[in-house]
């Protein structure tokens, strides 16, 4: 654990790239797996133990300046009814919504906007200013990319690019609540539609940008509230090459190939440390069912207290709070948990701590001494009122038994009441899915689409929030001397 939180903030705030050979005259290459080693205990195996390749990390850019021809990963193909994002811990692209027929949220398009004519894709190792993989909309290369049946780099041509902003909720027309990135702007080089283009002026005299523009404030819903619909995605206008690298160029660092690999490991350690420490069952943890167990037990707890040891799990979980909570949470947006197929019961542990982590990082709590989950109120600094250090001292075993216990029924209450909320997906398994392993929680949407028929309440409807088969491990034990008490 050398200086973890220094390398993880570097991760947070960087581009994280690798040197490779100069691939200039290459336009298509198949992703070779790297990020995933299978002798590690975190990683995502696929069939006969193999890794997948992770389209985040394994694509690496041969500089850390931004160039006109860089590496990118088509995530929804032009053509494609269906809308797919990049899960950034196991590197895998999930369904995300369909898409449908809808009139313009702003008013400003005439015509009806539907399936989009441009392919959405990332620029792997660039996180934008929201801390996602950078996003970029492809124009041409359709027939190319949909010939493309396995996963590959495609080296696309950056013409410009955009600012977009994001309402997370309700109408934010008119006031400071947007939340804004850069979106790049690129064409697929062998296209003949868009040969010799290579600024903005020359692509708006190829395409309509003005439905272009309508389809991406359009194309992934709107916010609503009280059957009234509001503006969810707005962009500004086309920006040239230049300005968009100077402004990338001041707001994103290179990390080299040993950084991040010290990052990854920084995290693997932390995961083992957790498990070890806390999810792992302790002889203290265990019931005394006998009286010869329970002296047997007393006397070990007192041997703990004058070593000043943590006694219990949900002690140990506290003092890992203290120490741990930012740089695991940190690493809960980068780095892979767990390995399903080595070690079920550690994989389990870490992912339902990682989803308890999750809520409370994203404006929710677990009161323990009402015993329910509830969502977090800001104060006038928008702050959180609950702090999650503060209030699990609060906590007992039994309270977090309950809090993983009733997580389940809230992720589903969020389903159907947030326009945000997180579900796990093992396989993305649907007619309209990717089919990859994930085995992970991925953040999905659901925002309102103005269609005649929208077909994403009936998806939403067959998507499992929360892994069947799965429990808890339950951490509040009774001895014989509890249960003597209770009886009498």
């Amino acid at each position: 654990m050398k200086s973890p939180q220094l390398l993880i903030l570097f991760l947070i705030s960087s581009c994280s790239l690798f040197s490779r050979p100069d691939l200039s005259g290459e336009l298509s290459l198949p992703v070779k797996s790297q990020w995933f080693t299978p002798e590690t205990s975190h990683v995502l195996q696929g069939s006969q133990g193999l890794s997948p390749q992770h389209l985040f990390f394994d694509v690496h850019q041969d500089s850390q300046e931004l160039k006109q021809l860089m590496s990118a990963v088509v995530l929804t193909k032009q053509g494609s009814k269906y809308h797919y994002e990049l899960d950034l811990l196991s590197g895998q692209r999930y369904f995300s919504h369909a898409y449908c027929n809808q009139k313009d949220v702003w008013n400003q398009y005439s015509g009806s906007i539907g399936i989009p004519k441009f392919s959405y894709g990332i620029i792997p190792g660039y996180l934008d200013q929201l801390g996602q993989p950078q996003r970029v909309i492809i124009f041409g290369g359709s027939k190319k990319y949909k010939r493309q049946t396995d996963v590959f780099e495609n080296t696309v041509k950056i013409i410009g690019a955009f600012i977009e902003q994001r309402c997370p909720e309700g109408n934010c027309v008119g006031t400071n609540l947007w939340l804004s990135r850069l979106v790049f702007v690129a064409i697929e080089p062998s296209s003949k539609i868009f040969e010799g283009v290579n600024d903005i002026e020359g692509f708006k005299q190829k395409t309509s940008w003005v439905r272009a523009r309508a389809t991406i404030e359009n194309s992934e819903g709107r916010n609503h509230g009280a059957g009234v619909n509001y503006p969810y995605i707005k962009i500004g206008n086309l920006i040239s090459f230049d300005d968009a690298a100077r402004y990338q160029r001041k707001n994103s660092i290179f990390l080299t190939k040993e950084e991040l690999q010290k990052v990854r490991s920084s995290c693997h350690k932390l995961y083992d440390r957790i498990w070890t420490d806390v999810g792992e069952i302790k002889p203290e943890d265990k019931p005394a069912r006998t009286l010869e167990e329970v002296k047997v037990k007393s006397k070990l707890i007192e041997e703990l207290k004058k070593n000043k040891t943590q006694i219990g799990f949900t002690a140990r979980l506290k003092r890992m709070m203290t120490q741990y909570e930012s740089e695991f949470q940190t690493c809960q947006k980068f780095v892979y948990a767990g390995n399903i197929n080595q070690n079920s019961e550690k994989f389990w542990f870490l992912n339902y701590l990682g989803m308890f982590m999750k809520l409370h990082r994203e404006g929710h709590y677990f009161d323990c001494k009402n015993k329910s989950w509830q969502k977090n109120l800001t104060d006038n600094l928008g702050r959180f009122r609950y702090q999650l250090k503060d209030g699990i001292l609060r906590c007992e075993d039994a309270d977090i038994d309950l809090a993983m216990n009733y997580m389940g029924n809230y992720l589903r209450g969020l389903s159907l009441s947030s326009d945000e909320y997180f579900r796990f997906t093992d396989y993305d398994y649907h007619s309209f899915g990717t089919h990859a392993k994930l085995y992970t929680w991925v953040k999905m949407r659901s925002k309102k689409f103005d269609c005649r028929i929208d077909p994403n309440l009936e998806i939403r409807k067959k998507i499992r929030i929360f892994p069947e088969d799965v429990n808890w491990r339950k951490r509040d034990i009774k001895d014989l001397e509890d249960e003597l008490k209770i009886i009498y």
